[in-house]
């Protein structure tokens, strides 16, 4: 690079960390010459907006830097930063890395951090009361960037008073501003977005590369266009001023880098993924471009298999106003994700656990436990049983009703009754019979032809409903039980993570689920204990124009309806298809129509199977390979 931007002091670029010793001796802080022009000036863009910290305080007892085996020289240059004791962290030995309590700050680029990495060191620490942090970039000359802007004073935000946060709330539009001790305010997208804040936060239903916020969609893309991980420009994928997710170009995307805050919360699923196999096989990503500009830290969702609202944002919030650090701040969020049902830890923080953005206050309450009464109603057979799938499908069909108090959607609402009116005249039927005590062979066919009445519309919902609503049915088919236990699954056949069974019970008789989900992909399966699983068999991958052919295997009690979907990653665009054919024993084939343009991206495959007023439900993430894309972990 011939000519570089100029850094303001203290700031000043380095080509190695081979003896940084003496800068920082001088007050210093080496920042390294980042591989491409666009990013050093983007670099001292951002620095000119931070100040020296001046004297640095005295590292708070227990507080320690850790870096990864062939990361020894960023780790050291972190700690003599920071002035913190220096581990070498050794795989075997996750624990053996100073005294319980405390914080670890862990030292690595994005590259050695990936979801297996990340779990494996929080779970770890937390077991000794230690919070983690990661400061970590695209590449060693973004965590040397990173380190400098924490080692700096953050440029102060207008006003004075209580704490307040940021809050864009992409689910419904809304944008709040959070104070600690008043009523919301509410305000724009564009109001929020355009102010400098000391938190941040945004919830969304999104990816690890995007975030819809109604108008405009937050893109992780931190160059001038999308590239395939073997460096090559990715066709039809984004650029600044296009953002692929909307090729028509009415929505205008939005980088993160340029978000004025000195926390960002990202509470999208899989929000922070940092191993390049874990996702879409590209370079765009929410939690690495927002690194590369204004936040010092970054904190959020880690995992796909985590329905959010707008209560972590807010949890977190209460807990940042009331003077906690980002280390208590995470593990509050990764304490109440467990209390939901999250095996191992949900959030993860990109910043120093040690860094606390207000003045102690108020302590922030944890969530109370959910209650987890235990009861089953007994009844005898045949009524009994068409009582529980009545029950169950009304429980059902309820959680869903109540989900449109948060996210309005007419063709929901629309479902929903249909849905309804089959089984009020189910459960009518019922009744009658047992009054009468009519004999089976004169009351079941009715019920069987409501229940086939029932489940058309339930299928409907996919194609119908914005986006599907296929995670609004996940939630609200396990939306009144609890986690029983737990067991082994078979990795994921998509990023090979491990993943593990949820075997779950109703405190009110419903009949019990099992659901399989992968901590990066999401939900895989959602199964009634009636239900036997359906063997699916996918392409590894999806090509435009092509038909994708998809093998379902059905079990020999299969009956009822089946219906396959085919749907691209983002919800603006509609399903690519959507078939529904009779559920019977044996293999069925389907072909599935690509249209000549897809996005490329990680698509997904909905298999979804009703019979008797229950419900069942699969799913697989499938790539969309266009010319110059790799396909990164397909098998």
């Amino acid at each position: 690079m011939s000519l570089l931007p100029h850094l303001p002091p203290p700031f000043q670029w380095i080509d190695a960390l081979d003896d940084v010793g003496p800068l920082l001796q001088a007050h210093a802080l080496p920042v390294l010459i980042p591989s491409a022009p666009h990013r050093a000036q983007r670099w001292a863009d951002v620095l000119h907006t931070y100040t020296p910290a001046g004297e640095r305080p005295s590292a708070r007892a227990g507080a320690r830097v850790a870096s990864l085996p062939g990361h020894e020289p960023l780790g050291r240059l972190a700690a003599k930063a920071l002035g913190r004791a220096h581990h070498v962290l050794d795989p075997q030995r996750l624990t053996a890395c100073g005294d319980r309590g405390g914080s670890v700050l862990v030292i690595a680029p994005a590259t050695a951090l990936p979801l297996a990495v990340l779990t494996s060191l929080i779970t770890a620490f937390a077991q000794q009361d230690t919070a983690t942090g990661f400061l970590t970039g695209r590449d060693d000359a973004a965590v040397t960037f990173a380190l400098a802007k924490l080692l700096a004073d953050a440029p102060p935000t207008s006003g004075s008073g209580p704490a307040r946060s940021g809050f864009v709330d992409g689910t419904t539009g809304l944008a709040h501003i959070l104070t600690a001790g008043r009523p919301d305010e509410r305000s724009t997208v564009a109001d929020v977005l355009g102010r400098q804040w000391t938190s941040l936060l945004i919830d969304a239903d999104g990816s690890a590369a995007h975030a819809p916020l109604g108008a405009l969609t937050l893109c992780g893309l931190t160059g001038v266009a999308e590239h395939a991980l073997d460096g090559a420009v990715l066709a039809d994928g984004c650029t600044p001023a296009r953002c692929k997710t909307d090729p028509t170009g009415r929505v205008r995307p939005y980088a993160l880098h340029n978000l004025k805050t000195r926390a960002l919360g990202v509470f999208v699923c899989n929000g922070i993924t940092l191993g390049h196999a874990e996702q879409y096989p590209s370079d765009v990503s929410l939690a690495l471009d927002a690194l590369e500009g204004f936040p010092q830290a970054v904190f959020g969702l880690m995992r796909g298999d985590l329905d959010t609202s707008g209560h972590e944002p807010r949890l977190a919030a209460a807990s940042l106003h009331a003077g906690d650090r980002l280390g208590q701040c995470v593990t509050l969020l990764n304490t109440d994700g467990q209390r939901r049902g999250i095996r191992g830890p949900s959030a993860v923080l990109l910043g120093d656990p040690e860094q606390r953005l207000h003045t102690p206050a108020a302590t922030a309450a944890a969530p109370s436990p959910r209650s987890q009464a235990a009861g089953q109603v007994a009844d005898t057979q045949p009524f009994s049983d068409w009582q529980q799938r009545l029950a169950d499908a009304h429980a059902v069909e309820r959680a869903l009703h109540a989900s449109l108090q948060r996210r309005p959607d007419p063709e929901l609402a629309a479902c929903l009754v249909e849905m309804a009116t089959p089984r009020a005249a189910a459960a009518d039927s019922l009744l009658a019979a047992l009054r009468d005590r009519s004999p089976i062979e004169e009351w079941e066919p009715q019920l069987e032809a409501q229940s086939r009445l029932w489940a058309v519309a339930a299928l409907s919902i996919l194609s119908r409903t914005r986006g599907g609503a296929f995670s609004r049915q996940l939630v609200a088919s396990r939306a009144h039980h609890f986690t029983e236990r737990w067991s082994t699954a078979r990795p994921c056949p998509y990023c090979h993570a491990p993943r593990e069974t949820e075997h779950l019970a109703s405190p009110i008789g419903l009949t019990r689920r099992r659901t399989v989900r992968c901590p990066k992909c999401g939900p895989a399966l959602s199964l009634p204990t009636a239900f036997q699983e359906i063997e699916v068999k996918a392409p590894t991958a999806l090509h435009p124009g092509e038909e994708a052919e998809v093998t379902v295997r059905l079990p020999a009690s299969a009956v009822g309806l089946l219906a396959i979907h085919l749907r691209p990653r983002s919800t603006r665009r509609g399903s690519y298809d959507h078939q529904v054919t009779a559920a019977t024993p044996g293999p069925h084939t389907i072909r599935l129509t690509m249209p000549e343009h897809p996005l490329p991206e990680l698509d997904r495959l909905w298999v979804v199977h009703a019979h008797r007023f229950h419900i069942g439900y699969h799913q697989q993430r499938l790539p969309v390979i266009t010319s110059g894309t790799a396909t990164g972990p397909v098998a």
